[in-house]
């Protein structure tokens, strides 16, 4: 995701819009991909031209600092902070760091306090996501979306908003910190994703976490909330859904890409995951987002 270079550079994107929705809960404000390597990057949640925004910083690479409520955190890769702005908190690049790259998304909304104190609550001020997870994901979506120049109307902003928030939202009901999941589990979760499109079964998942196959599998649940045989056809309908928007393969084709043995129970899992089947998906792939993320 980021880049090796560790020269500085600013992309970032505003939005402001006349025409917005009467019932939206939020509007995208800006979103942006920067490095800093000065110290002269210091900012002061009390002192900024923003009112009423939700700002969330996540670091790609290299790190930058936080204080906030008495206490300095060190913003390393996979960590993210959520602040208000204004309120009481100071974020920036320190002396003894030669770089920090990090993505950011600024929203506002009448509607949105309740939404985010209740996040922050969960969350608390600083978390951590990995880089393939829901949230930032949606970030890196919402960011590709903004460069393109693909938000063109307050309906659209909303829309992206929203999305950014139930993926935070489900974030804390379905997943559990990168810092609480054991090593041996993570190791499994990135085993899958390296081999989803081949014939993964239980006994190599729990061989790749080191552990015995029962004690495995409670773990795995525990921890990530689904069996790994979900977890796994969840993440091969992710894909298949991509290759369905993205590609002309037939249903045998991307069911067998994507890991299945065969067309009629791809079917079957497809429908069970998103509710339609996968022809129906294909010829309704004009939804409102790019990535389909499965819970």
């Amino acid at each position: 995701m980021s880049n090796k270079s560790n020269e500085p550079f600013r992309h970032s994107y505003g939005f402001r819009f006349r025409e917005t929705p009467t019932y939206e809960i939020a509007q995208l404000h800006g979103v942006g991909w920067e490095r800093t390597v000065s110290t002269d990057y210091n900012w002061d949640g009390l002192n900024r031209g923003e009112e009423g925004a939700f700002l969330f910083q996540y670091t790609l690479s290299g790190y930058g600092m936080m204080h906030i409520d008495g206490q300095t955190y060190p913003l390393t890769p996979d960590k993210a902070f959520l602040v208000w702005i204004p309120s009481q908190h100071r974020y920036y690049f320190p002396s003894d760091s030669d770089h920090w790259e990090y993505m950011f998304i600024m929203m506002r909304g009448e509607r949105l306090r309740p939404t985010v104190d209740e996040l922050i609550s969960k969350l608390g001020h600083v978390s951590d996501f990995t880089i393939d997870s829901p949230p930032i994901r949606a970030l890196k979506m919402i960011y590709e979306k903004a460069r393109q120049r693909q938000i063109t109307d307050g309906y659209l902003n909303a829309l992206y908003a929203y999305q950014f928030i139930t993926e935070l939202h489900r974030s804390t009901t379905f997943e559990k910190s990168i810092s609480e999941i054991p090593e041996s589990i993570q190791k499994t979760v990135h085993f899958i994703e390296l081999h989803y499109e081949q014939p993964v079964n239980l006994d190599e998942m729990a061989e790749s976490a080191g552990l015995s196959k029962y004690h495995f599998l409670r773990q795995f649940t525990r921890f990530i909330g689904l069996t790994p045989l979900e977890y796994l056809n969840k993440l091969r309908i992710e894909k298949a859904a991509e290759l369905l928007r993205t590609t002309e393969q037939t249903l045998d084709e991307v069911a067998c890409s994507v890991g299945f043995a065969g067309g009629n129970y791809f079917s079957k899992v497809f429908r069970h995951w998103v509710g339609m089947s996968p022809g129906k998906y294909r010829n309704e792939h004009g939804l409102a987002t790019d990535n389909l993320f499965l819970r």
